[in-house]
């Protein structure tokens, strides 16, 4: 009988036993790695038995500093799956989310679209990797999700749990006192009397009494970072408009 405590422990082995780099690889389109064959290894950085695999010093750099992650740092291979991913540069560079059959290159732009709706892009298991320095190592380092709507980004150095509802709730509020307020007051909480009059205390304090829960949080972060800076010069744009034909209707009635 499958009861509570052996359904965990079966997730945990199926999370343990479906690595990160074969999703990416296979998603990738399993490209050709040139591999020393008839090594009885583990893998240096996920662990795994292999038969093939690139001489570690082939595959991790100087400049690595991620040994913490690697599963087995005695090994002198690299699996094919993570060889490619420790290579492939666009993984580095680039946002990305990831299931055996596809990999999405995304741009800052369209991350909302894809973290919000990923049940529309791929299925489970899947990875989601964020970069803001475009750089860092995200593709050996992501947690394998199978829940589309309660899901594990790697953003770098830190990984947090992204829970769809809440966070597409906090977003859409947050679009909209971004309307009125700078990323820098949001993300601080240290806002301008004068905006906050122009908005209404009570318009505020709905805002704000949701904002100082996520405040500081890494999911806070990663929406402040992703909002929709176009909708909001539209918006001040179209204000300015207003103002203007506001300013000329005023001296137009003061004239006669």
């Amino acid at each position: 009988m499958l009861n509570l405590y052996n359904l965990n422990k079966f997730n945990d082995w199926i999370v343990n036993n479906v690595i990160n780099s074969e999703i990416i690889y296979k998603a990738s389109g399993s490209p050709d790695i040139e591999c020393i064959k008839n090594i009885n290894e583990k893998c240096f950085v996920c662990g795994s038995n292999i038969n093939e695999g690139c001489p570690v010093n082939e595959i991790i750099g100087a400049k690595f500093t991620n040994f913490d992650v690697c599963k087995d740092i005695n090994s002198k291979f690299v699996c094919k799956e993570c060889s490619f991913c420790m290579k492939e540069a666009r993984l580095r560079r680039s946002n990305f989310i990831a299931c055996e059959s596809r990999i999405i290159y995304l741009k800052n732009d369209d991350l909302a679209t894809y973290l919000f709706n990923l049940n529309e892009f791929i299925s489970t298991p899947f990875v989601v990797g964020v970069t803001r320095s475009f750089k860092k190592h995200n593709s050996f380092r992501c947690r394998v999700n199978y829940d589309i709507n309660n899901f594990y980004i790697r953003e770098e150095d830190k990984e947090y749990l992204f829970n769809v509802d809440k966070m597409k709730y906090l977003y859409q509020k947050l679009n909209e006192a971004y309307l009125h307020f700078s990323k820098e007051e949001l993300r601080t909480g240290n806002y301008s009397v004068l905006f906050i009059e122009q908005l209404g205390i009570n318009k505020f304090n709905e805002y704000e009494n949701l904002f100082k829960k996520y405040r500081r949080t890494y999911q806070f972060e990663l929406l402040i970072y992703i909002m929709d800076s176009a909708k909001k010069k539209e918006y001040l744009k179209e204000k300015k408009k207003l103002e203007k034909l506001n300013n000329k209707s005023i001296k137009n009635k003061k004239v006669k």
